[in-house]
């Protein structure tokens, strides 16, 4: 797997050294298409949602599945006989890679890179020996690195957030659903100005309005304001769930819709 990359690489070219083709799973697996393009591989619907919180607060890159290798020789020492055991298969003892859920890298406003990793867990499986010596290893290697290292459980992920970015993630691309990259700037500027001037409607009245206006398909206009919403061009409540039957003086305007993924501002609960 080593020789072959699993485990390697940054940005689109890295390739998690778990994915849902090789590896079964008691959860629900997803595999992931990210603002970037790579797809992403998740093992539980924990995975999931935090990924969808960290690309939506615009983390720089997101590595799942980060394989623990470079420098691991260096902490083993330190390790007591206990530890030791979680680094082989006590049943063929053979040697057992670990694997953090996240390698996250973060650029601040001056361009400086940081990272910090992050394992995601079911809460209740806090209370196992076993994962909690394996958590341990992972600290000291982390620790050894300079990494900030923390565990997530499925209690710490806000779920509305979460599921709000999921029903609007698709929609970071719209060349995906047909509508001509030359005429995207127009449309978009379009409705988020019907917005801006519309506070007492609904947001689906205006979407009805856009498509009659244009004599385009219906649910264009949902797309596109999805696709507002998901490139932080529009705001709304990320911890309500998102409604067409919002007002449109509940939708904020941040910025034109030429300017790209420029960073979170949205204010909620981010486990980071």
């Amino acid at each position: 797997m080593i020789e072959e990359g699993y485990g390697q690489g940054d940005g689109i070219a890295y390739r998690p050294f778990l994915d849902t083709i090789r590896v079964s799973s008691r959860g629900r697996v997803s595999r992931i298409k990210g603002f970037g393009g790579r797809v992403h591989h998740f093992l539980s619907d924990s995975e999931t949602r935090l990924f969808y919180i960290y690309e939506f607060a615009g983390m720089q890159d997101i590595r799942e599945h980060y394989p623990l290798l470079e420098g691991m020789e260096e902490i083993i020492p330190n390790l007591d006989e206990e530890l030791l055991k979680r680094l082989v298969n006590q049943k063929t003892g053979e040697p057992l890679i670990l694997t953090t859920t996240f390698l996250i890298t973060k650029k601040d406003e001056n361009g400086e890179l940081s990272y910090f990793a992050r394992s995601v867990k079911d809460y209740r499986q806090l209370e196992n020996k076993q994962v909690i010596e394996r958590y341990e290893i992972m600290k000291k290697y982390w620790e050894g690195k300079g990494v900030d290292y923390g565990i997530i459980t499925n209690k710490e992920i806000p779920l509305m957030v979460a599921k709000n970015i999921e029903f609007i993630h698709p929609y970071f691309h719209l060349e995906e659903y047909g509508i001509e990259e030359e005429m995207q700037g127009f449309l978009k500027n379009r409705l988020v100005d019907m917005i801006g001037n519309s506070e007492t409607k609904k947001i689906n009245e205006i979407l009805s309005m856009f498509d009659n206006e244009f004599n385009i398909d219906q649910g264009t206009g949902i797309a596109i304001y999805k696709h507002l919403l998901s490139r932080k061009i529009l705001s709304v409540d990320m911890n309500e769930a998102i409604s067409f039957k919002q007002s449109c003086n509940s939708v904020q305007i941040l910025t034109k819709a030429e300017v790209g993924n420029s960073g979170s501002n949205y204010k909620y609960a981010n486990p980071i």
